[in-house]
């Protein structure tokens, strides 16, 4: 004698749930919540590196030359790489930072600017972009920003976006202490 499996059907009320997932309307909520995260200014992310300073051990100053960041039209495209100067360095010693730049109308156009700087204690320094041009020959900060951080090498990016006339260099520096160093222009770099 054979068995027959006898199966029947199961409840309308348990067809739609499979043990170990979560219902749609949990998984349309988490979609939505991190849909928003990402797209809401002000959320920053953490990750494991120390490459980039932490948000939340930084205080910010007031920017120098607050057109700065308001000329966006203004972008480099060429690159051009500061040398490592004492602490103003990437973690193989490569190089301090590069900014990106391109002759203009009326002068050379400077667009990003990025600054590594490397940690032995836990410190508060104030990075800085300065700027020597004909109307600055002694030099200006058009951007800066303080942190507090610990042990590591950190970068962060300054967006310039400026037009300088007679441009004879751009420096990067962490404090004076740090070292600065410094790319020069001259009339051949347009």
């Amino acid at each position: 004698m054979r068995r027959l499996l006898h199966t029947r059907p199961a409840p309308l009320a348990e067809a739609g749930r499979r043990p170990g997932r979560l219902p749609g309307r949990w998984l349309a909520a988490l979609l939505v919540t991190g849909v928003l995260a990402l797209l809401v200014p002000g959320v920053s992310f953490a990750t494991a590196s120390q490459s980039r300073p932490a948000t939340a051990s930084m205080a910010s100053t007031a920017s120098v030359a607050s057109t700065a960041d308001a000329a966006v039209g203004c972008r480099g495209v060429t690159p051009a790489i500061f040398p490592a100067a004492g602490f103003i360095t990437n973690p193989s010693r490569s190089q301090a930072g590069h900014l990106w730049w391109r002759p203009s109308t009326g002068g050379i156009c400077i667009g990003t600017v990025i600054e590594w700087v490397q940690y032995n204690t836990t410190a508060t320094k104030t990075w800085r972009v300065i700027v020597y041009s004909a109307q600055h020959p002694s030099g200006q900060v058009v951007a800066q920003r303080t942190f507090t951080l610990g042990p590591g090498w950190y970068w962060w990016s300054f967006g310039v976006h400026q037009v300088f006339s007679g441009l004879s260099a751009v420096c990067i520096t962490a404090d004076d202490s740090f070292g600065a160093p410094c790319l020069h222009f001259g009339p051949s770099s347009g």
